[in-house]
C-alpha cells in the first residue's frame, strides 16, 4: 500500500568554518536554514520517517528474516546463504546486516529529531502541527525500542547532533526505555483524536497504535533483562485501553487477515498499525520488499503465467510448530486433520518449481515453508511487474488480547476471568468459532463400492452456510469405497455468518455404475470447544500463553523476542536442539539439516546483536556487548 509519497533524506550542517565562503546561504540543497518552513514540508519529513522502517535493511526484509527466523517455530533452510545473512547465528560485528539495522535506525532518528528541533518554524494549524509532532515522537521511541531490543544499552541522541559530536556513551537500556516511554506517552496526548476507523487507514500512527505499542514496551521491559515485574501492571493499563476503546476486534478469518495485505486492503480492526509499502518506479520490474518471500511459499515467477508468483522460501517451519496445533485424534487423513485452522495456513504444504511451474506437496512438516503471507494472493499486474508492495502488521489485535492475559497472570499471580476471555478470544477465532459454530468432523459410516474416481461431496442444511469437503478413496482391500471426507472450508467465517445451529446433512454422490452409495454423517463445534483448560496455575497458563503465540504470531518477528524476555531463550533452542534431533531432523531426508546446524549455534551472546564495528571505530565511548 502507498501512502508514504514522498521520500526526503535532511541533510544536517553543523558549524564547519568561519571562511567568509561557507557563510553564503545554498540554494541548490536543503539544511534546516531552508527548509521545515511549510507544513508540507514537515509532512515530507515525517514521510522519511515512516519511509526507512520499510527499507530492505529493516522491515523490508531483514528484520522478519534475518535475526528472528532460526527458532523452534521455523529454522533456515539455507547454508551459504544463512551464514552471510545471520541465519546461521555464525554473524559477527562486520556482518552488514548486523551493521544496517543500527544505520538505518540512527539515520531514522536523525531525521525525526531534525524535525522535531524544526516543528514550531512554520506558521500553520496547530491541530496538524500536533499531528506530525505527536507521530514523530512515536516513531523516534520506536526506532530506539528496535535498537534496545537488538543491541541492549546505546547512545539516546535526541537532537541533531553537530559533526563533531561523535564520542557519545551508550544510555542504560533502563534510560533507553523511559525516554521510549515518555516519547510515547507524548505522543498518545498530541494523537488522542487520531484513530484508524476515522482514517480509514492503518499505515499511519493512531492513539491505538500507540497505546498498543506502549503495552509491548512495557511487556519487555517486565521481562529478561530488566526483569522489572512491576510493568505488568502497565501491559494492562495500556492493553485495557485499546481494548475498551472499541475500535478493534478480531477478524472472524485469521487467513483473511493476511490475504488483505496481499490485495491491498486495509483491516483496521485487526491490524492496529501497518507499515506501508511503496512500489517501483514507473517501468521498473523491481520488488518493493521482500515481505512473503524469503519467509514464504517458496515459487518461481514465469513470464507469461499470470498465475506464477517468485518467492525464494529461505526457511521451514518445525515440526514443534506444526505439531502445537490440535488435531482430530478420529481422522484417518495424514497427517491427521487439525481442529485448528490457523495450522494449515500457516504450514504451507506445497511448492512450485521448473518452467512451466509444477506444485509439489509437501508431506514433512519439516520442510514445509511458511504460508502466513501468501504471494499468490497479490493481484496480478502486481506480480507481473515484479512488484510486492506488501504492508508489514507491526502489531495486531490478537497480540494486543494475548499481552493482556499474560499481564493479568503476572499481575494476579495466577489467571483471571479477564487472561482466559483474553485467549480463548484468539483461541476461538483460529478455530473458526468466535461469532459461531462451524463444520467440525466428517465420519463416514459407510464407505459404498464400486467408485473408480472420488465423488462430488454435497454438504447442506444445519442453518449454516459455506461447508465443503472432498472424499478420499481407499487403496488395496478398500478400494473402490470412501474411506474419509476431508473438511476443505469449515462454513462461512464472516461476522455475520450464517453460522450452523445443528449439525448439516452430508450427500456423497452415488457410484458412476454398479455399487452402493456411500454415507458418512457430519457434526458441529460448540462454542467452548477452543477454550483453554480451565485451573490452570500460574505456570500452566503462562506456558499456555507462550504456547499460543507461536500458534498465532509466528513469523511476525516476535518468536526471539519473547524466548529472550522469558529468560529462556538458550535454554529453550538447547531443549529444542535435543528434540528436533530425537525428531530425525538432518538424520533423514525429510528433515532439515540446514536449519538443525543454525539451531545448533545458539550461544549466551546471541541475546544481543554485537555493536557494529564501524561504529565502534568511530564512536570509541562504545563498549562491546558481552561475548563478542
Amino acid at each position: 500500500m502507498v501512502r508514504i509519497y514522498c521520500l526526503l533524506v535532511i541533510i544536517t550542517i553543523g558549524s564547519l568554518s568561519c571562511k567568509k565562503f561557507l557563510d553564503t546561504k545554498p540554494t541548490d540543497f536543503y539544511t534546516p536554514d531552508n527548509y521545515y518552513n511549510t507544513a508540507a514540508q514537515l509532512q515530507q519529513a515525517l514521510n522519511e520517517g515512516y519511509a526507512t522502517l520499510i527499507r530492505p535493511e529493516l522491515y523490508g526484509q531483514v528484520i522478519p528474516l534475518n535475526f528472528t527466523t532460526t527458532t523452534d517455530e521455523v529454522l533456515t533452510n539455507r547454508a551459504a546463504d544463512g551464514a552471510i545473512r545471520g541465519l546461521s547465528y555464525t554473524y559477527d560485528a562486520t556482518n552488514s546486516y548486523v551493521a544496517n539495522i543500527w544505520k538505518f535506525a540512527y539515520i531514522g532518528i536523525n531525521n525525526l529529531n531534525a524535525l522535531l528541533d524544526n516543528i514550531n518554524k512554520p506558521a500553520m494549524d496547530e491541530g496538524q502541527r500536533n499531528i506530525i509532532k505527536g507521530q514523530a515522537l512515536f516513531l523516534r521511541g520506536f526506532y530506539y525500542f528496535m535498537l534496545t531490543s537488538n543491541y541492549g544499552d546505546v547512545p539516546l541522541v535526541l537532537h541533531v547532533p553537530a559533526i563533531n559530536e561523535v564520542t557519545i556513551p551508550a544510555a542504560s537500556q533502563k534510560d533507553v526505555y523511559t525516554q521510549i516511554v515518555a516519547d510515547m506517552k507524548a505522543a498518545e496526548v498530541l494523537l488522542k483524536d487520531v484513530s484508524s476507523a476515522s482514517l480509514g487507514y492503518n499505515d499511519v500512527v493512531t492513539v491505538t497504535a500507540v497505546q498498543a505499542m506502549l503495552a509491548r514496551v512495557y511487556l519487555y521491559w517486565a521481562g529478561y533483562p530488566q526483569n522489572d515485574a512491576s510493568k505488568y501492571n502497565d501491559v494492562l493499563i495500556y492493553t485495557n485501553k485499546v481494548i475498551s476503546s472499541g475500535l478493534h476486534a478480531l477478524n472472524p478469518d485469521y487467513k483473511q487477515i493476511f490475504i488483505n495485505l496481499c490485495q491491498d486492503k486495509y483491516d483496521v480492526k485487526e491490524d492496529i498499525w501497518e507499515l506501508g509499502s511503496y512500489g517501483a518506479a514507473a517501468g521498473i520490474a523491481n520488488k518493493s520488499n521482500d515481505i512473503g518471500s524469503f519467509v514464504g511459499i517458496q515459487s518461481n515467477y514465469v513470464p507469461g503465467d499470470t498465475a506464477s508468483w517468485n518467492a525464494a522460501g529461505w526457511v521451514a517451519i518445525t515440526q514443534k510448530l506444526f505439531d502445537a496445533y490440535e488435531v482430530d485424534p478420529a481422522s484417518s487423513t495424514t497427517p491427521k486433520a487439525s481442529y485448528d485452522l490457523r495450522r494449515d495456513w500457516n504450514c504451507g504444504n506445497y511448492r512450485f518449481s521448473g518452467i512451466p511451474r509444477t506444485k509439489t506437496m509437501i508431506s514433512s512438516a519439516w520442510q514445509m515453508g511458511s504460508g502466513k503471507i501468501r504471494r499468490e494472493y497479490c493481484p496480478v499486474y502486481i506480480r507481473m511487474n515484479g512488484t510486492y508492495n506488501i504492508n508489514w502488521p507491526v502489531i495486531r489485535y490478537s497480540d494486543v488480547l494475548l499481552m493482556h492475559a499474560e499481564a493479568e497472570n503476572q499481575v494476579n499471580g495466577g489467571p483471571t476471568a479477564a487472561a482466559y476471555d483474553a485467549v480463548n478470544k484468539v483461541r476461538r477465532r483460529g478455530y473458526g468459532i468466535l461469532y459461531g459454530n462451524v463444520l467440525r468432523s466428517i465420519t463416514v459410516t459407510d464407505g459404498g463400492s464400486g467408485y473408480t474416481t472420488a465423488p462430488a461431496v454435497t454438504i447442506s442444511g444445519g442453518g449454516g452456510a459455506g461447508a465443503a469437503a472432498v472424499a478420499v478413496l481407499g487403496t488395496g482391500d478398500k478400494a473402490g469405497k470412501v474411506v474419509a471426507i476431508n473438511i476443505t472450508s469449515p462454513g462461512s467465517l464472516t461476522l455475520t455468518g450464517p453460522y450452523y445451529s445443528s449439525a448439516p446433512v452430508v450427500t456423497i454422490a452415488a457410484p458412476g455404475g454398479s455399487g452402493a452409495t456411500a454415507l458418512a454423517v457430519a457434526a458441529i463445534t460448540s462454542s467452548t470447544d477452543a477454550d483453554l483448560q480451565a485451573g490452570l496455575s500460574k505456570a500452566g497458563f503462562q506456558q499456555a500463553i507462550r504456547d499460543e503465540r507461536m500458534r498465532e504470531l509466528n513469523c511476525e518477528a516476535l518468536r526471539k523476542a519473547d524466548l529472550i524476555r522469558w529468560g529462556s531463550f538458550v535454554q529453550d533452542m538447547q531443549n529444542f536442539v535435543s528434540y528436533a534431533i530425537s525428531a530425525g531432523i538432518g538424520i533423514t531426508a525429510t528433515g532439515n539439516r540446514n536449519g538443525m546446524m543454525a539451531a545448533q549455534n545458539v550461544a549466551a551472546r546471541h541475546v544481543l546483536l554485537p555493536i557494529p564495528s564501524y561504529e565502534l571505530s568511530l564512536n570509541h565511548a562504545l563498549v562491546q556487548n558481552p561475548g563478542w
